[in-house]
C-alpha cells in the first residue's frame, strides 16, 4: 500500500479498549496508514464459577423461552467460568435447548465458536434494535427470557422487555471496574494536550464513565480536552447518549460495530 495516499495517513485514533480487545480496530486503522492508541478503561471481575450452576438450574427450572446475550464479553465470561467447574458441555446443552438471541455479529460469532446455535440477531445491533425486534414478533407477551450480563448494565432492556409483557430474569456474571492508569494513558494525555489525537472511539457506556473518571484522576478536564479531538465516535445509541449527557458532541456509527466506528472515523477525518 502507498501510505502517502492512505485516508488515515499519520492520523492518531484512540479506542477505549485494551490492546488484546482492540486488534480488529488497530488492523483497520493500520491498513489506512493510521496509528491506534488502545486505552484500557475497564477491568472485568467474574463472579464465582458457581454462578454457572445457578444459570443452568435457573433455565431448566423456569424453562425460559429465550436467552439473550448483550455482548461477546458475557459469552466469554460464561464459558470461562463453566470450564473452571467442568460444566462446559452442560452449558452448551442448556443454551441450545433455548432460542438464543445475540445483540450483534461479534456476540453471535462468540456463541458459535462455543458450539451454540444463534437463532436471532437484530438488524440494528443495539439495545434499541433488540427491543424493536421483539416488539415486532408475534406472541412475546408471557414469554420468559434470561439475560446473562454485567452487574453494571443499565435497566433499559429489562424495562422495555417487561413492558412488552415478557418475564425477564437477569443473571449477573461479572462486575466492571475502572482500570488503573498505565503508560498508555500517559502517552495519550500528552498527545491530547498537544492536540494530536484525531479521533476517539467509545465502545460502551461503561467505558465513557471510566474514561471521565480516569481523566479526572489525571487532573485533566475531559470536556475541554475532547473539544480538541476532531471526531468523537460512539459505537451505539446508549454510548452516544452517555457522551451527550456529559455535553460531548459525539457521532454515532450507523452500523453499531467496530468496523462501523472505523468507517465513520475515516469519513469524518477525510473531510477535515
Amino acid at each position: 500500500m502507498n501510505f502517502l495516499t492512505a485516508s488515515l495517513d499519520d492520523k492518531i485514533l484512540a479506542i477505549t479498549r485494551k490492546d488484546s480487545d482492540a486488534q480488529e480496530f488497530a488492523q483497520l486503522v493500520s491498513s489506512e496508514g493510521g496509528r491506534t492508541i488502545s486505552l484500557p478503561v475497564i477491568d472485568i471481575k467474574p463472579k464465582n464459577p458457581t454462578v454457572v450452576e445457578e444459570f443452568i438450574c435457573n433455565v431448566n427450572e423456569k424453562k425460559h423461552d429465550y436467552c439473550l446475550f448483550m455482548s461477546s464479553q458475557a459469552v466469554e465470561v460464561l464459558f470461562d467460568l463453566a470450564r473452571k467447574i467442568d460444566r462446559t458441555r452442560e452449558t452448551i446443552s442448556t443454551l441450545n435447548s433455548r432460542t438464543i438471541v445475540a445483540i450483534g455479529p461479534k456476540t453471535r460469532q462468540s456463541l458459535i465458536n462455543h458450539g451454540v446455535a444463534v437463532r436471532i440477531v437484530p438488524e440494528n445491533y443495539s439495545s434499541e434494535g433488540l427491543i424493536d425486534l421483539f416488539s415486532k414478533m408475534d406472541s412475546v407477551n408471557g414469554k420468559k427470557i434470561i439475560i446473562p450480563r454485567s452487574e453494571a448494565a443499565k435497566e433499559f432492556v429489562l424495562k422495555a422487555l417487561c413492558d412488552l409483557g415478557m418475564t425477564v430474569d437477569e443473571l449477573f456474571l461479572y462486575n466492571i471496574f475502572t482500570s488503573k492508569i498505565d503508560s498508555s494513558w500517559n502517552n495519550f494525555s500528552l498527545l491530547l494536550k498537544q492536540k494530536k489525537v484525531d479521533a476517539i472511539i467509545f465502545t460502551s457506556t461503561s467505558t465513557v464513565r471510566s474514561f471521565f473518571e480516569i481523566m479526572q484522576t489525571l487532573s485533566l478536564n475531559a470536556t475541554s480536552s475532547l473539544n480538541n479531538v476532531k471526531a468523537i465516535i460512539a459505537i451505539g445509541p446508549s454510548t452516544n447518549r452517555e457522551l451527550r449527557r456529559r455535553s460531548i458532541q459525539s457521532l454515532e456509527a450507523k452500523e453499531h460495530t467496530i468496523r462501523g466506528t472505523f468507517e465513520l472515523a475515516k469519513l469524518v477525518l477525510r473531510e477535515i
